[in-house]
């Protein structure tokens, strides 16, 4: 529906642009004349942006089909039970409409990319082929200042553009982290009580609802602060406060399987997808990157050549003014490409996601071995020890991932 909705802007924004164009060459009006390189800047922009976002959900659906045989592998055995079942599990409460805070982010970032190599573009067809003074002429040059002014706009008013994404991102993590922590029964829900467990669990629900950048933070601790301002780390207390007497639960086995097969093998294979994923932007856009800087540097060649060869005093042909707009335009474009590789930063996302899938399969084996051994009190405690190596290699990635996504605000180059 949103790429529907999409593709209908652009066809509109693209006859409103050609019914302008007509006009201005038919009538020749000096009003027409201005507002086409105006509405030209306007259109351009309208189709990057809806450009990207219509690929987008293209290419969303296309790796959906490509992975499916993937994700039907990891599909749980029929007797494996979803967190959920469990009693005090919640599912995760519904809120707005979805709003894709990454693709957002993105398509600002790229629409900053491309600004000023289009202000080069506009610039460098009115100084080539245009008369000073002419309609046309002011048109571009008012088109320049208009993407000029829009890029400083975005960039002044943008200020943390990453922020939603990140807080949007690092709420949905911890309360996928809250269930399996009551699922497993560590962390604020060691030792107590079921009732006990939903008081706690509704308060941090509460504060996880709504919370923002700090008090995420603070959820995100895997340390209890006493009063008194000591630190208790998790992994520490499972091995203090778990004793082996307790005996264990009578479904801990079914709560093992449980978090083998949607906590660790789950995380595991949206892990190895999005490696896949960053792998296949990096290549694609490393390439671009390479061949616009080789056509860069024929065109400069090929500028060269074409001034050395022509004579002295005339004006330069329709070929050399060709030219020379593809000298000036291709290393900027070339430079917004760069720009745009380096705001998906798949590279380092990508090593960052098969480090996390390398620790998660060995986690996998460590709580296989576990399954194959009876449930003893000890097999309980271990078990919950993993779970906070678990927790902790997540939380991990999490980290890495916004230091690598935050950005304080965008870059921008002419």
């Amino acid at each position: 529906m949103l790429a529907a909705a999409r593709a209908v802007v652009v066809v509109a924004s693209t006859v409103v642009f050609a019914g302008l164009v007509v006009a201005a060459s038919i009538t020749g009006l000096s009003a027409f004349l201005v507002l086409t390189p105006v509405a030209g800047a306007f259109w351009l922009l309208v189709l990057i942006d809806s450009g990207y976002r219509i690929g987008r959900e293209w290419a969303h659906r296309r790796r959906r089909r490509a992975s499916r045989a993937q994700r039907d592998a990891w599909t749980p055995a029929a007797d494996v039970r979803p967190p959920i079942d469990y009693a005090g599990v919640l599912r995760r409460p519904s809120g707005n409409d979805p709003v894709d805070h990454q693709g957002d982010f993105r398509a600002v970032g790229i629409r900053l990319a491309v600004l000023p190599a289009l202000a080069v573009l506009f610039l460098t067809v009115q100084t080539v082929f245009l008369n000073n003074g002419e309609p046309l002429a002011i048109g571009f040059i008012l088109a320049e200042c208009l993407l000029l002014v829009a890029m400083i706009w975005t960039i002044w008013t943008g200020q943390e553009p990453s922020r939603p994404w990140v807080v949007s991102r690092m709420r949905g993590e911890v309360f996928r982290r809250e269930m399996f922590l009551l699922l497993t029964g560590v962390g604020p829900y060691l030792g107590l009580s079921s009732e006990d467990a939903e008081r706690v669990r509704d308060a941090r629900l509460n504060v996880l609802s709504n919370a923002e950048q700090a008090q995420l933070d603070e959820l995100n601790r895997f340390a209890d602060r006493t009063t008194l301002g000591d630190e208790h780390h998790w992994q520490d207390e499972v091995w203090r406060r778990n004793s082996p007497q307790q005996g264990p639960a009578p479904d801990v086995v079914d709560r093992m399987r449980t978090y083998l097969d949607y906590r660790i093998r789950r995380q595991a294979l949206f892990m190895e997808l999005s490696v896949a994923k960053c792998e296949r932007t990096e290549r694609s856009l490393g390439r671009v990157a390479k061949a616009m800087v080789l056509a860069g540097i024929a065109v400069a060649l090929c500028y060269a050549a074409l001034l050395l060869a022509g004579p002295d005093g005339h004006t330069p042909s329709t070929t050399a003014a060709i030219v020379a707009l593809l000298a000036a335009g291709l290393p900027p474009l070339c430079n917004a490409v760069l720009a745009i590789q380096n705001l998906f930063a798949a590279q380092r996302l990508a090593a960052s996601y098969r480090e996390t899938r390398q620790e998660l399969l060995g986690h996998e084996n460590t709580l296989r071995t576990l399954l194959s051994k009876p449930a003893t009190p000890d097999a309980v405690v271990l078990f919950r020890a993993l779970a906070v190596r678990v927790e902790l290699t997540l939380a991990e990635e999490l980290r890495r991932w916004r230091i690598i996504v935050v950005k304080p605000e965008f870059d921008a180059g002419l």
